[in-house]
């Protein structure tokens, strides 16, 4: 009885070993990749890439207008508070007690109505954010314009 293996000489080659091909005539390795099969990857990762970076601006956007609804829903409440002691909403923003630094992408507005008793809050884009109009009434709703190019 033999202790050693005998190989024979279908698997004694590496490249038969590891299930490749032998390199064709002319060429000493079978190993590289073509240039065709590069620029498959190349186109690839550029259309991923695309795909990517527009996903990310369109969620950059939406962080945005969350802060429209924020700043919105700060004013619906804050004209709860004033309008409880006072009988009356005010279209002052700063007796609101409202930072516009704070909100850097919107500027906060305030239309009243019926001598005070009803207000229409709107929050327009400013810099990136440019032509955005959000609005909101006392009901708490706040409604994106149908021209915003974020929509």
């Amino acid at each position: 009885m033999n202790r050693f293996r005998r190989i024979s000489p279908r698997t004694a080659d590496p490249t038969r070993r590891m299930g490749l091909r032998p390199a064709p005539p002319g060429r000493t390795g079978g190993r590289g990749f073509t240039l065709i099969e590069i620029a498959l990857v190349l186109v690839l990762i550029g259309i991923l890439a695309t795909i990517a970076v527009s996903t990310y601006r369109g969620m950059t956007d939406k962080a945005r207008m969350t802060q429209a609804k924020t700043v919105l829903d700060h004013l619906t409440k804050t004209e709860a508070v004033y309008f409880s002691e006072y009988g009356r909403y005010t279209d002052n923003v700063f007796l609101l007690d409202f930072d516009p630094v704070r909100y850097d992408y919107y500027q906060v507005s305030v239309v009243l109505l019926d001598n005070g008793l009803n207000y229409i809050g709107t929050a327009k884009g400013v810099g990136i954010m440019d032509n955005d109009l959000w609005t909101i009434t006392k009901d708490g709703q706040p409604v994106q314009d149908n021209s915003s190019r974020f929509r």
